[in-house]
């Protein structure tokens, strides 16, 4: 993180945020609240989301959003929750039959 800045847990910094991911995840990808951590770094001029998957949570995908991104334009959060659905996914899957394999 530049400057050291620490990513916090993201309904500290926007509990609507935290709770619309979440739902999104879940309605469609079917991917639990405990299957991630949801993180951000609060900045004057938007949020940078982290959000962390996968056993012990070593796998994570990251996107800066504006302000104005976060409560007009919701495309590209959208897009950016399909790609980490998609991701979160594979890893899950991938851990699961790693787990599995003697």
């Amino acid at each position: 993180m530049s400057n050291g800045e620490q990513p916090i847990f993201l309904y500290k910094i926007s509990p609507k945020l935290y709770r619309y991911i979440i739902t999104e995840l879940e309605t469609n990808f079917h991917i639990q609240p405990y299957d991630v951590q949801l993180e951000a770094i609060n900045k004057d001029e938007g949020i940078k989301l982290i959000v962390r998957f996968g056993e012990n949570f070593n796998h994570s995908s990251e996107q800066f959003f504006s302000n104005k991104q976060l409560e007009n334009e919701k495309l590209a959060l959208k897009d950016f929750i399909a790609k980490t659905g998609g991701q979160c996914i594979q890893v899950l899957k991938d851990d699961y039959f790693n787990k599995m394999t003697p």
